[in-house]
């Protein structure tokens, strides 16, 4: 029990899974399962970019324990005594597939993906979080593996576990297996996206909310996937941990011209499989932020995305869709005090953010939402606008990637920071936290009746939260303003990059 009206299981397996092996249902239990504590993080790439991202945003995830038994999953839904079959909400987290946890911080009382709050504060809502494999243990472009299974991408393997896992067993929660809705923010994002296209005829998914994160990102922070697999970069791995340097003919071929002739070292794979997790994890740190990447399978990513979206081949459910007004602040601090002379460049480094938030997190976000519009489904889109003292670790931090995120948990106070909430911020979190389970209680109906317009480019429909004209609450801007410089995309991004040479 988390409170008086929140029921609480945690650390529930949702599928187990042996190193680079698809998931599969979790083992039979012959004993009752106590969920009363979090399980293990999946290990996590906490290179020094990525370390100084999570201290950043408040130091969630860093010091926690690790380790491959990680595959589980967290439920809050309420008491007996309120009501049951409650609609769900299946969150995944971002960290670009390289990092991200749900357990909680030594530092800390409460882990922002917390859903205690959320359904403490809210009638008719459970919510279900969940980890995933990530860097090489979720993605590890191996060309021994290219014969082994279907597909190696293992972390968007672990994702649509989860949500199958959920939909067979919510039930038995009091939550409603016909009325789940995705929500995820960054990489979870990605894999919301990804879910819709890997199953376009799907019946268990009735709405998904993308927070900062969409498939036709580009090159953005957190990169999605490689367009071709990487059997280089798995090689040079290898090769520093000992299991030799596997030269070959993979190392420069896609997926799809492998197959007819693998020839793969299984005794590589062999000793990567035999790798203390800590060690393969202190190899993979070395080599950066974000190296080991999903890769274009055309099983869980396709090579023919863009027609896929021109002819609606992806899943057509209701989406709220958005971003934040500042985005990239954050990557752009984190790079610039993890590179050499360590310094925040005022101005530049306001200006390099923006352009480059344009270009990997506005313009996507205005996309998505019209690809939907034009197979006529519900959209809302919104930007995330507010910013908060008790957030903001750092003066140039203004409305950054992530700053939302506890916002919509309600669980703001989690921050390590001296400042305290104020009024404003405890209502916005509220006032989006009830727009979040409109839209989950009826995805195509509920944001309407909670007072939101649908999504149209050219009209007053941009929902922007947070900012000067409400503070805690919506005022209303237009999408095509926001969007007018989308069709300047590769200018800005290298602008963008010019600007940012500047910082070495």
């Amino acid at each position: 029990m988390a409170t008086a009206n929140v029921r609480q299981f945690l650390g529930v397996p949702y599928a187990s899974a042996g190193r680079w092996e698809a998931p599969t249902l979790p083992l039979n239990r012959t004993t009752i399962f106590k969920a009363t504590k979090f399980s293990d993080a999946c290990v996590q790439n906490l290179a020094p970019s990525n370390l100084e991202f999570l201290k950043l945003s408040g130091g969630q995830g860093i010091g926690i324990p690790e380790s491959e038994d990680c595959l589980t999953a967290n439920i809050w839904v309420p008491s007996l005594n309120r009501k049951q079959k409650t609609a769900v909400l299946i969150w995944i987290h971002g960290g670009g597939f390289q990092w991200g946890t749900l357990i909680l911080s030594p530092k800390s009382n409460l882990a922002i993906y917390n859903g205690q709050n959320f359904v403490r504060d809210n009638d008719d809502i459970a919510i279900v979080t969940f980890n995933y494999r990530l860097n090489v243990f979720g993605q590890p472009n191996a060309p021994q593996l290219l014969s082994k299974t279907k597909s190696q991408n293992f972390g968007l393997l672990d994702i649509d576990a989860a949500i199958q896992w959920v939909h067979t067993n919510i039930a038995a929660f009091g939550g409603d297996p016909e009325r789940i809705s995705l929500f995820g923010q960054s990489a979870g994002s990605m894999a919301v996206d990804a879910y819709s296209f890997m199953h376009p005829n799907d019946t268990i998914v009735k709405g998904t909310i993308q927070m900062s994160g969409t498939l036709i990102q580009g090159d953005s922070p957190g990169g999605l996937a490689n367009a071709t697999y990487e059997g280089d970069i798995w090689n040079s791995l290898a090769e520093s941990l000992n299991c030799g340097n596997g030269k070959s003919k993979f190392n420069t071929q896609t997926f799809t011209k492998l197959l007819p002739i693998l020839d793969p070292d299984d005794a590589q794979l062999a000793c990567m499989k035999a790798v203390p997790f800590r060690t393969l994890e202190d190899a993979v740190m070395k080599f950066g932020a974000i190296v080991f990447k999903a890769f274009i399978d055309d099983i869980t990513l396709f090579t023919d995305l863009p027609q896929r979206i021109a002819s609606g081949k992806f899943l057509k459910v209701p989406l709220l869709s958005g971003s934040v007004l500042n985005e990239n602040d954050i990557f752009v601090v984190a790079a610039e005090l993890t590179t050499p002379p360590s310094i925040v460049f005022p101005l530049l480094t306001e200006v390099a953010a923006d352009l480059q938030t344009q270009v990997a997190f506005t313009c996507p976000a205005g996309t998505n939402a019209q690809d939907r519009l034009n197979v006529n489904l519900p959209v809302w889109r919104y930007q995330y606008q507010a910013v908060f003292s008790d957030l903001s670790t750092r003066p140039e931090l203004r409305s950054y990637h992530q700053a939302e995120v506890p916002i919509v948990f309600g669980t703001y106070d989690t921050a390590i920071s001296a400042v305290k909430s104020t009024t404003t911020e405890v209502n916005l979190s509220k006032y989006m936290q009830k727009a979040w389970v409109a839209f989950a209680r009826d995805p195509a109906n509920g944001l309407t009746n909670y007072g939101w317009p649908t999504y149209n480019a050219t009209s007053d429909s941009l929902v922007q939260l947070g900012g000067p004209a409400n503070p805690s609450g919506l005022s209303l801007g237009q999408g095509s303003l926001l969007d007018h410089t989308c069709n300047h995309s590769d200018e800005l991004l290298t602008f963008a990059i010019q600007l940012s040479s500047n910082f070495a």
